[in-house]
């Protein structure tokens, strides 16, 4: 948009439990400055947002504002549940509401893995597909389910939380999450289960490069945690058999990670099914670190927004 000679950008905001990052973005989703801030955990919902309009850059020049955040976040942005302990604050508030209420700006906000997985549907490897899926691997698991018109919410908001898709562990008798199995914190934790305590890791990487180092250990958990990621996406198969499921996070970037999925997915859905049918692609995401922001601004574009007064 161009307004008074000079083409508006629009801001891209990914609220984080670490860091809040902002974009800068051209008409083309062409990401023209990129910065970060430390996510601080106020006591108070105000605070927190003074503090991420605050640290927003040329908003003189801007028309759209378009923000991710962890956790349930329905259409009308209601954060309708907790996420990481920094953003407890966040629960029970209208995003949309209070950046307005500073900005005076268009603004529109996505929970964070609806975000990739918008960006991947709209301009990435997910383009021009009827049906697809993503799942993030962070923290926990993110996801999200697209068809041909985009993100599906579902009726609460809650369609694509794959983090939470069920199974019974069957050594504690419990129903349980398979994203705690599935995420980098999960890579870690069934590391430090195998080992002393003086040999523990702190970081995923550190098991990796042990796993390249030829450990048997660090080897064994590797191929545990990517057993139980496969676990994740044939159930995502079986209840929707999407076109493509891309893959994001740090670790999709990773070529021996992604064949390695590649190759036993395909292995497994045949030993599963018992029949050689399924053929949704497996992908990773190609836009990665910037996909949740980038999804935040085609979110807010797209979105008929209004000012709130």
């Amino acid at each position: 948009m161009v307004k008074g000679g000079f083409e508006m950008k629009k801001i891209g905001i990914d609220i984080g439990g670490t860091f809040i990052k902002y974009a800068l973005v051209d008409e083309s989703y062409k990401i023209m400055e990129k910065w970060k801030v430390e996510t601080i955990k106020f006591e108070t919902k105000d605070e927190l947002y003074d503090y991420i309009c605050h640290n927003m850059r040329g908003i003189e020049d801007i028309d759209v504002i378009g923000i991710s955040a962890p956790g349930v976040i329905d259409e009308e942005a209601n954060v309708r549940s907790y996420a990481a302990p920094n953003l407890r604050i966040m629960y029970g508030t209208n995003i949309v509401h209070e950046i307005q209420n500073r900005t005076n700006k268009k603004v529109a906000a996505i929970n964070d893995a609806k975000a990739a997985g918008l960006c991947e549907f709209e301009i990435g490897n997910a383009k021009d597909s009827k049906s697809s899926a993503f799942l993030i691997l962070g923290t926990g698991t993110g996801g999200c389910i697209c068809n041909e018109n985009g993100v599906i919410y579902g009726k609460d908001s809650f369609a694509g939380e794959f983090h939470m898709l069920p199974f019974i562990n069957f050594s504690n008798g419990k129903m349980d999450n398979m994203g705690d199995y599935a995420s980098m914190t999960a890579l870690i934790n069934i590391y430090n289960d195998k080992v002393d305590e003086n040999v523990k890791v702190r970081y995923g990487h550190e098991v990796c490069n042990k796993y390249f180092e030829g450990d048997n250990t660090a080897k064994e958990t590797v191929e545990q945690w990517i057993d139980n990621i496969l676990v994740q996406l044939i159930t995502i198969t079986v209840f929707y058999n999407p076109e493509v499921i891309c893959i994001g996070g740090g670790i999709s970037e990773e070529e021996w990670f992604i064949n390695r999925i590649k190759e036993k997915y395909r292995e497994e859905c045949i030993r599963h099914t018992e029949c050689d049918v399924i053929t949704t692609k497996i992908d990773r995401c190609k836009y990665n670190n910037d996909a949740n922001i980038l999804g935040a601004i085609i979110n807010a574009s797209k979105k008929r927004t209004v000012i709130y007064n």
